[in-house]
């Protein structure tokens, strides 16, 4: 529904805004009361509220709706925390990019990645970028990709790096695709299946395996895939998606694993594990960089990105 109210004009904003007035909006939308606000912010209460007041009072709308239990943002309120958020984390970040500089750094960047391209991609595109831009410093930061895209939301990381799912707002993110990948079935070397030439999709599903959890996209693949074929799979011996821990108990047992095609190329090419002749036709979607909409790309970013970007295309030329 359409409102009649007025906002002051962007010059009049500017004029008013302080960043304390950000700090406080933070603060009460983390703890929905202005006494922990007040507290967090090493301020009293009476001095919290004088600053939602003038808050309130320099956009002219309603930030936060008062009860006995403390305040709650409302739509107003929530759109500007979130934009209160970014500016706060993009002034962070280039706090600790001018730091770096005084070091000597001409740039930094941080990036969330996921474990697909953490042994194929990430090395070399950093030997690249250190050959190419060697006063850049890149940040890694390692989770899942639901904790990686909420933190590239926030402002805390500039890109982020891995298998791109479905359901990411197309408004908030950019997205590139940097090659498909598919899975290959992997297990120590020496492993019986590794001499046989007769390994089938009933051979399969009478191993031991380390499968991903159930709610992991490519468990889906590999349940739908036995069931098609009329060969159930056994109770699975582990269930996990840490490559450290796959890759300890796959050498240490005749146990089978499922891995994207560049990560069992690696763990191949240094005689850890070996990859069986017969697979699957287990895929799953491809290896991309996501980057805010709304935030442009600085010239450190962009060099780092340019060299993942030619590491992917290496490993798009190897796989042909």
């Amino acid at each position: 529904m359409a409102s009649d109210v007025r906002l002051p004009s962007a010059s009049e904003i500017r004029a008013r805004l302080r960043i304390r007035h950000l700090d406080l909006l933070r603060a009460l939308d983390s703890t929905r009361s202005v006494h922990k606000a007040a507290a967090q912010m090493g301020m009293t209460q009476p001095a919290a509220s004088k600053l939602l007041a003038e808050l309130e009072a320099t956009f002219g709308v309603p930030l936060f709706a008062r009860s006995r239990r403390g305040v709650t943002p409302t739509r107003y309120g929530l759109a500007l925390a979130h934009k209160a958020g970014l500016l706060l984390a993009d002034l962070d970040g280039a706090r600790v990019e001018l730091e770096a500089m005084t070091r000597g750094a001409s740039g930094r960047v941080r990036a969330g990645v996921l474990q697909v391209v953490l042994p194929v991609l990430i090395p070399e595109a950093l030997a690249q970028l250190r050959k190419e831009a060697a006063g850049v410093t890149v940040m890694l930061q390692e989770g899942s990709y639901d904790v990686l895209l909420n933190g590239l939301a926030r402002g805390e990381l500039d890109c982020v790096i891995g298998r791109l799912m479905t359901g990411a707002a197309q408004r908030t993110f950019r997205t590139e695709i940097l090659y498909e990948e598919p899975i290959r079935v992997v297990a120590r070397i020496g492993h019986p299946l590794m001499r046989s030439s007769r390994v089938n999709a009933a051979t399969l599903a009478r191993q031991s395996w380390i499968l991903p959890p159930p709610e992991a996209p490519l468990r889906a693949r590999i349940d739908a895939y036995f069931a098609e074929q009329n060969a159930p799979l056994i109770d699975p011996v582990v269930e996990s998606v840490s490559l450290l821990a796959n890759e300890v108990l796959l050498r240490q047992s005749n146990v089978l694993a499922a891995m994207p095609r560049g990560v069992a190329l690696h763990y191949a090419r240094l005689g850890v594990l070996g990859i069986l002749k017969f697979q699957p036709d287990w895929s799953l979607p491809p290896v991309g960089v996501v980057t805010r909409a709304d935030a442009e790309i600085f010239p450190a970013l962009q060099v780092f990105l340019e060299a993942v970007c030619g590491q992917a295309r290496a490993l798009r030329l190897a796989a042909q």
